[in-house]
């Protein structure tokens, strides 16, 4: 059986299956593969890294932007960078002009880097060698080049910007705080102008706009960090020329700031000392810009009684915020000076309103529980003092601008004043230059108004008479004397600053120079042709003499008929 089954097995030689050739065809031989080159991975390669490397320039390719300038000073496509703290950030692609021709259009491609802060409070402006009052800057792109500064700012994503005309006087990373100054003009101020404190710089001026609301103009600035806490609630703010002039007991001082606040004037800050500064300012806070410090002084929050007084005369040179003073002090300043007509009195009066300070008079006692003085205490003390002989009246301020101030003092020999605590204080008439000046033109208009007249005149036809009689050189000599002497008392009578005084010693020269005149004459009396009427011409010139004599001895007696005339 193993036998037959290894027969079995064992395959037919006979059978087709067993010839290949009978079914399938020859075999052809073929040559072997020949294997990929290693050159070829060489462009793989390359074309991978080129991949690789426009991919990495596409991710790091940052975003687009679009600035709009003013002007285009400065500005070339592919070559202006874009620039934060001398690093770049970006590049300028393409520049043109704005439909309307009005503005600078540049397209401008970004770090990546740069990408996440370009937001609202992002700011773009020209750095450019610039010259101005308040200083140079941007000399080193004399060398470099113009570039585009950008500060980055807070705020939602944005790609179009607007840049600016000029630098910003802080940038943003500059700790401190701001505020804001209303003021009615804006004067010698600019962006840059410095803050004082104490003289020490603490911040500038950021820039100003006009409110179109109140007309008013805001005043932006500055202070710097440390300073910041130095603006309280109370802070007071004024102009600060640079220039300070004051006249005292000691002599004359002057004094200059720095030249940058001659150039662009200043900001004077000044903080009252605690508790009258409360708390620090919040950011951006309002306050007032005052001309000086004298109005910041007078604005201060303090107890002010108010008073009508009414001067005899013209108050010219009398202005709203001068001084009211007592014997040399300030107590007070003019509230108001205006021109009221009374219907019922018909009558015109100029009314000058004052207030009066009390916390500007010190006092020796202690203030019972630590309060001030009220309003009825301060009106209860003023009316104490009228009684005394307290009178106001107007003085010159400055000889120079003719400006008046109210003062105060003592008048004794008065009549007494009423007492009672009310609003109206008694005056008396100013003594200054000009009041005196003012009596003195009355008084030379009465003298103006004596029978001196005549007497020149006949005294003139007297002269003429006796120049037409002689032609003697001594005697024409002595006339000639004798017509300057009356000239002089002709210009003496009309002259409104001569004095009573003065008046009668002229008169008496003129007396004495016209008896020196006729007793010359008297000693050329020869009797000669053409002498026939000298006498009666020396007669009338001693009458005239006489007559000079007399009056100036009775003026020497009589003073008052200068004003009154003769009885």
């Amino acid at each position: 059986m193993a036998d037959e089954t290894r027969d079995n097995d064992r395959p037919d030689t006979n059978s087709p299956e067993s010839h290949p050739s009978a079914n399938h065809p020859p075999e052809v031989a073929t040559p072997p593969r020949r294997r990929l080159s290693p050159l070829w991975l060489l462009p793989l390669v390359a074309a991978l890294i080129a991949g690789w490397l426009g991919w990495r320039w596409f991710e790091e390719r940052g975003p687009q932007i679009v600035i709009t300038f003013q002007s285009g000073d400065g500005l070339e496509a592919g070559r202006t960078r874009i620039k934060h703290k001398n690093v770049d950030l970006g590049v300028i692609e393409s520049v043109r002009l704005s439909d309307d021709l009005s503005q600078v259009i540049a397209t401008a491609r970004m770090d990546r880097t740069a990408g996440r802060h370009l937001k609202d409070g992002t700011r773009f402006w020209m750095v450019a060698p610039r010259l101005g009052l308040g200083g140079v800057s941007g000399l080193s792109t004399v060398v470099s080049g113009t570039y585009v500064e950008m500060e980055p700012g807070g705020g939602d994503d944005r790609w179009e910007f607007d840049a600016l005309d000029e630098p910003p006087v802080v940038r943003a990373d500059v700790p401190g705080r701001s505020f804001n100054l209303k003021t009615e003009q804006l004067g010698s101020l600019a962006q840059g102008s410095p803050v004082y404190f104490r003289g020490v710089q603490v911040g500038e001026v950021m820039g100003y706009n006009l409110s179109p609301q109140d007309r008013s103009v805001s005043v932006a600035i500055f202070v710097r960090a440390p300073y910041e806490g130095l603006v309280h609630e109370g802070s007071r703010f004024w102009r600060s020329s640079g220039i300070q002039f004051s006249a005292g007991a000691d002599g004359i001082k002057f004094q200059t700031e720095s030249l940058k606040s001659l150039a662009l004037g200043g900001v004077v800050l000044e903080t009252p000392p605690d508790p009258e500064a409360g708390a620090q300012a919040l950011d951006w806070a309002s306050f007032t810009l005052y001309e000086d410090q004298t109005s910041a002084a007078a604005a201060r929050d303090r107890l002010r009684v108010r008073y009508r007084l009414e001067f005899p005369g013209s108050v010219q040179g009398l202005q709203a915020g001068a001084p009211v003073l007592m014997r040399g002090l300030t107590v007070g300043h003019v509230a108001a000076v205006r021109l009221v007509y009374d219907e019922a009195k018909e009558e015109l009066h100029i009314p000058v309103d004052i207030d009066f300070e009390p916390d500007l008079v010190a006092r020796t006692y202690a203030v019972i529980d630590g309060k001030p003085m009220d309003e009825a205490a301060v009106r209860k003390l003023v009316a104490m003092q009228v009684q005394k002989g307290l009178r106001a009246r107007l003085a010159s301020g400055n000889l120079i601008t003719g400006q008046k101030l109210v003062s105060f003092d003592y008048a004794p020999g008065l009549p007494p004043s009423p007492g009672s605590e009310r609003s109206e204080l008694p005056t008396v008439a100013s003594s200054d230059l000009d009041s005196i000046m003012a009596s003195a033109g009355v008084v030379m208009e009465k003298i103006s108004a004596l029978p001196l007249d005549a007497l020149i005149a006949d005294l003139r036809g007297t002269l003429q008479s006796v120049g037409g009689l002689a032609g003697s050189p001594d005697l024409a000599r002595s006339l000639a004397a004798l017509a300057k002497a009356l000239g002089s008392a002709d210009a003496l009578m009309r002259d409104a600053d001569r004095q009573l005084p003065q008046l009668v010693k002229s008169l008496r020269g003129v007396a004495t120079a016209a008896e020196g005149t006729l007793k010359n004459a008297n000693g050329l009396l020869g009797g000669g042709s053409g002498q026939a009427d000298l006498p009666g011409v020396m007669r009338q010139l001693n009458d005239a003499a006489r007559s000079f004599r007399v009056l100036a001895d009775y003026l020497e007696r009589h003073p008052e008929a200068l004003l009154r005339g003769k009885k």
